[in-house]
């Protein structure tokens, strides 16, 4: 069974970060979306669960 992607508005919301952070922290993780021939960040499941063990770590409130 394929999952739905997540993305980084619906971690911010989840977690109480802003999708800005999300981002800089994925691209410190994955790189840039412009090498990879994306314009838009979709997570597979194991992507999502490191953005949220990362930003439960740090607090979820990171701006």
């Amino acid at each position: 069974m394929e999952s739905v992607p997540v993305t980084p508005n619906d971690l911010a919301r989840e977690l109480g970060a802003s999708p800005r952070a999300i981002r800089g922290y994925l691209r410190s993780k994955y790189g840039r979306l412009a090498g990879r021939d994306e314009t838009r960040w979709q997570l597979d499941g194991a992507q999502a669960a490191d953005v949220r063990r990362e930003f439960q770590r740090r607090g979820g409130h990171q701006a």
